[in-house]
């Protein structure tokens, strides 16, 4: 196949005859309407092709280590774009969404893979619904409280669906707690659990999962693409809530982390999920399921999710 040069107002029909013609260039050049040295241009070139255009040598903001973690993170958690430079960010500070892209492009991997499609081998599977990453975070100690409280966040790699609790104590215990409310919380099961190395996500939790029937795996140290979902989302929530509001009190806190909660879940359309919302993204998953399967992953309808069941905060 020939690829012509966008500004080409030649084709290979007639650069064939100018070649094989005996009359003069200045005859040719009138002949087909073109300037007497792209006549004499195609007489004296050997084949009858488009010479590369553009950039011989393609330079880029980012290093080839820079471009590794790129790929890397790419690779593992499948971000957008938006969200890929925001979590490389902290790790490489000059990069953004055009120095990441192209990198994408070089690597060719620019393109996210479908969704829902059934867990494959190796580094480009794709997980089902009911991959949770989960996270915790400080929590400003207020005025009138001599206890610091923490906020545990559970978000899905593949709907979105987040789930919020504000816990007493970073211990197993509490993460123990929360995880059995999370386990009630999503309508569908949960088969896969992503934390970091923290001491409350240890032996006992990881033994609470297992009785659950759920896969427990920790991320890797100072790696920035092993649980970048679950930061950006906390990054989202204290943005919206903490940053912006000074408390009186915890109550008056987990009331609008509550609202935070109900509303990205209900009707925040990302565009990561092509501009549905996590809920419509859950039930889209559950419409595409056979009867027999809906029955095999779904504990509950969608339906019922986050409109029936109460939101439950620590005390």
């Amino acid at each position: 196949m020939i690829t012509y040069h966008p500004r080409a107002k030649t084709n290979i029909h007639i650069r064939r005859l100018i070649k094989e013609s005996h009359e003069s260039h200045y005859v040719l050049a009138q002949r087909f309407n073109l300037n007497p040295k792209t006549i004499l241009k195609w007489k004296h070139r050997s084949n009858l092709q488009d010479k590369p255009y553009g950039a011989k040598i393609h330079h880029f903001t980012l290093n080839e280590w820079e471009q590794k973690i790129v790929v890397k993170v790419r690779k593992h958690l499948k971000h957008n774009l938006d969200d890929l430079v925001l979590i490389l960010k902290p790790y490489i500070p000059k990069i953004n969404r055009g120095s990441c892209y192209r990198v994408l492009v070089k690597h060719q991997i620019n393109k996210l893979p479908l969704p829902f499609k059934d867990q494959g081998k190796g580094k480009f599977s794709y997980y089902l619904p009911g991959f949770l990453h989960l996270d915790l975070a400080y929590l400003p100690l207020l005025s009138k409280s001599y206890k610091r409280r923490y906020l545990q966040a559970a978000v899905d790699r593949v709907t979105k669906i987040v789930f919020l609790m504000v816990v007493n104590g970073k211990t197993q215990k509490e993460a123990i707690r929360f995880l059995q409310f999370v386990i009630k919380f999503y309508s569908y099961h949960i088969h896969r659990i992503l934390t970091d190395n923290g001491k409350e996500y240890g032996k006992d939790f990881t033994k609470e999962c297992q009785r659950h029937g759920i896969k427990h795996k920790k991320t890797k140290v100072k790696h920035p693409w092993t649980n970048g979902m679950a930061e950006i989302t906390i990054q989202q929530i204290k943005k919206a809530t903490i940053w912006q509001t000074f408390y009186q009190s915890y109550q008056q806190m987990e009331q609008d982390l509550t609202l935070w909660q109900n509303d990205y879940n209900l009707t925040r359309k990302l565009k990561s999920l092509k501009y549905l919302t996590p809920y419509q993204k859950m039930v889209e998953y559950y419409q595409s399921l056979t009867l027999k399967k809906q029955k095999s992953r779904f504990k509950k309808k969608p339906r019922e999710l986050l409109i029936t069941t109460p939101l439950y905060r620590g005390t």
